[in-house]
């Protein structure tokens, strides 16, 4: 049976970064140095975030049940963002995907053959819990944007052209709402090859007849989903280019 679509986590699986702690210091930063000097009260609340975050960051590192991307963004929405003009949000996102040190991170051996996929015929997509906005525009950057069919992640929600803060409704719903997306849009279960790398993959690997588990994953990972749902696990770029090719 053929695939007809590969769609694809983004964090940790087609970018190095294996959550959106590397975008979100960037805006902070950018926030602070907006602030300057007119607006004191919000460079102290950034000040206290970036404290709170990294004891959550160590927090999250040495507890196994603790919910570190929940809290990292309740803390980011509540002390940073909320408030913040769109405008500039958007602007410091895209200073941020133009950054060498973000395009550096980009996996080349899972987008070029996505890439070749796509021009083939085949339905691709970004599905991940990391920010819509940012994904595309780091894409469309490194020439990849056009690749990909769809992009489903999670935005900004905003009121009269200010942050309320980033959206968080894909994280720990990934099945349910790949179950969703697959409807929405036509597919089949039976024909789509699906790229993760982590727990949140996991129902998803579940669901469709192709799982993959690419280059960035930990090895611990890739054995024990090669194990459970006997997904593929490619050692080269050439090897995952024909298996998505040919399926």
């Amino acid at each position: 049976m053929a695939c007809d679509a590969i769609i694809s986590d983004w964090n940790g699986t087609i970018v190095g970064y294996r959550d959106e702690k590397p975008i979100l210091q960037n805006i902070a930063r950018g926030v602070f140095k907006s602030s300057l000097p007119f607006h004191p009260l919000r460079m102290v609340s950034i000040l206290r975030a970036q404290r709170e975050l990294e004891t959550l960051y160590t927090e999250g590192r040495r507890k196994g049940d603790f919910d570190y991307i929940r809290e990292m963004f309740r803390v980011f929405n509540g002390r940073i963002v909320a408030g913040v003009p769109v405008p500039l949000v958007l602007a410091l996102v895209d200073r941020y995907a133009a950054q060498p040190g973000t395009q550096n991170e980009l996996d080349l051996r899972v987008l070029r053959p996505i890439s070749e996929a796509h021009r083939e015929g085949k339905v691709t997509g970004v599905y991940s819990a990391g920010y819509r906005y940012g994904i595309e525009m780091i894409l469309t950057v490194a020439g990849f944007r056009q690749d990909f069919d769809f992009c489903e992640a999670d935005d900004l929600r905003e009121e009269k052209g200010r942050a309320v803060g980033f959206m968080l409704n894909i994280y720990r719903n990934k099945p349910r709402l790949l179950a969703e997306l697959l409807s929405r849009r036509g597919l089949d279960a039976r024909r789509v090859a699906y790229l993760g790398d982590s727990e949140d993959d996991e129902g998803c690997f579940e669901m469709v007849q192709y799982p993959v588990v690419p280059f960035l994953a930990p090895e611990e990972a890739k054995q024990r989903y090669a194990r459970k749902y006997r997904a593929f696990v490619p050692e080269s770029e050439k090897e995952l280019s024909d298996f998505l090719r040919r399926r």
